[in-house]
């Protein structure tokens, strides 16, 4: 998961179109509905964070167009997180993002919430190929194993198997997959 800025954009790339410089473009300058912009800033304010001498002469204008980006989608994850390539963010609006670690593939619609339950080192991780649906509320020190889906306007307070998709509130498992 050491992955340099340029391959971890390809990754995300890839997950709404072919990750060329047209894709790009196509993706950055007329979205549809995703917010590639916004996963374009994380990584770049990412990168330029890991850097002394960048992040002296880009730190400033880089968090700027960053902040103005999270403002705009409604979208808070904390750049000191270790987000795999293929970050997928559907609509943006009311998502929060503070975990541990994320791994690859990561899909998470608007209106959720991932983070501490009672104290700032109680807050999940989650696994490969994981998508959480709109409204889920996902907390506490617990693990979403890999290829979990966790259904719409559920409350995730527990660890998760894999190939599992739970729902509800609290979360039960509804099906293995």
């Amino acid at each position: 998961m050491n992955d340099s800025y340029i391959t971890l954009l390809r990754k995300d790339l890839s997950r709404l179109c072919d990750p060329n410089l047209k894709g790009f473009l196509k993706e950055y300058l007329f979205p549809r509905g995703n917010t590639f912009r916004y996963v374009f800033w994380f990584r770049t304010m990412q990168a330029v964070k890991k850097n002394f001498i960048s992040k002296i002469l880009l730190g400033f204008p880089v968090y700027i167009i960053f902040r103005h980006y999270e403002y705009k989608y409604g979208i808070h994850a904390n750049t000191n997180i270790k987000i795999g390539g293929g970050l997928k963010i559907v609509h943006g609006d009311c998502v929060y993002i503070n975990c541990r670690e994320v791994g690859e593939n990561f899909t998470i619609y608007q209106g959720v919430t991932t983070g501490a339950s009672r104290n700032d080192e109680d807050i999940p991780v989650i696994k490969d190929n994981v998508k959480i649906c709109t409204n889920s509320v996902v907390c506490g020190d617990i693990t979403l194993e890999s290829n979990c889906c966790v259904g719409a306007n559920s409350f995730v307070n527990c660890s998760v198997e894999s190939n599992t998709v739970v729902a509800g509130c609290p979360a039960k498992v509804i099906k293995r997959l």
